[in-house]
């Protein structure tokens, strides 16, 4: 059988960036490990592993960063690595604060990441993963890896609620069977069966976007970054290498970043919900109503 649709698009980000950064990186001898293996990983306690894990909601461009942060011989970075960990996610953000007081998410963490970042570790790269899932485990990761650092990837809430619309999130999608609903005691619990799918894809948007905003903030700073997906696809060359100095990486060329942002990966088509213009008036309501104390923090105009 050949490669599945996702498996080709996850293959074509790696090779874009494995391509293009040969083309001004062609030796990576001087990279030293961080670590030698699993036994010296777990003997530090993970202490000087480097990682990276981008939070957001999806549908923001987590993969085209994928691709533009493997442009770097010093970051291995991964869109949505197996395990992707759909389900456990998912049960990580019902149970909320209760979260990290329980080892068994440490332990379900270290199971799915462990050799994933030894790996680039022990090639003395930096792991980076885009992956909207692990949002809901920040709060374990950050206490399983001690080196670990956090960027909130986000977008205009508009601009996503259409990109979930478009997928009909609540409307019967496949992964609709592990996507957040309001935790016990949320006022939207109540009437969550009542609300339309413009409305649930409103508070999903405010949900992530908030709780990993506040997130962030129990940070130090050396550990966090806040990135519009505006600026950093506008492919504003400031912008780019903060966000590699952040990581701690080497910046590509500007030809190269135009490049990767150039393909607008999994960019989806357009309908009716394209743009809010085409929303009634009381979904406008309904959605500002749900979203407007999170978008005016993010920096957000609705």
């Amino acid at each position: 059988m050949g490669s599945s649709p996702v498996r080709l698009v996850r293959s074509t980000a790696k090779g874009i960036g494995a391509r293009i950064s040969r083309i001004f990186v062609d030796d990576d001898k001087q990279r030293r490990p961080y670590v030698a293996g699993l036994a010296e990983a777990y003997a530090r306690g993970w202490d000087g592993c480097p990682c990276v894990f981008v939070l957001s909601t999806g549908r923001v461009g987590t993969q085209t960063l994928a691709a533009l942060l493997d442009l770097s011989l010093d970051i291995s970075a991964s869109h949505e690595p197996e395990p992707r960990l759909i389900r456990a996610s998912f049960e990580a953000f019902t149970e909320g604060d209760r979260q990290t007081a329980d080892d068994r998410w440490s332990a379900i963490v270290l199971a799915a990441r462990d050799d994933l970042i030894c790996d680039a570790n022990s090639r003395g790269q930096i792991y980076v993963e885009t992956n909207n899932r692990l949002t809901f485990l920040a709060p374990t990761l950050a206490k399983v890896f001690p080196a670990s650092k956090f960027i909130h990837l986000h977008r205009h809430p508009y601009e996503v609620i259409r990109s979930a619309m478009q997928r009909r999130f609540y409307q019967g999608n496949g992964w609709d069977f592990a996507r957040i609903r309001p935790r016990a005691g949320d006022p939207v619990a109540a009437k969550w069966s009542t609300l339309s799918a413009i409305e649930k894809c409103a508070w999903y948007w405010a949900t992530i976007d908030g709780e990993s905003q506040a997130f962030l903030q129990r940070l130090p700073e050396s550990r966090r970054l806040n990135l519009p997906a505006r600026d950093l696809f506008a492919g504003d060359m400031g912008v780019i290498q903060h966000l590699f100095e952040f990581i701690g990486a080497q910046a590509p060329t500007s030809k190269s970043v135009a490049t990767v942002l150039s393909r607008q990966l999994n960019a989806e088509t357009r309908n009716s919900f394209s743009s809010a213009d085409g929303w009634s008036e009381s979904d406008r309501v309904a959605v500002n109503r749900l979203v407007a104390q999170t978008a005016t923090r993010l920096g957000y105009t609705l």
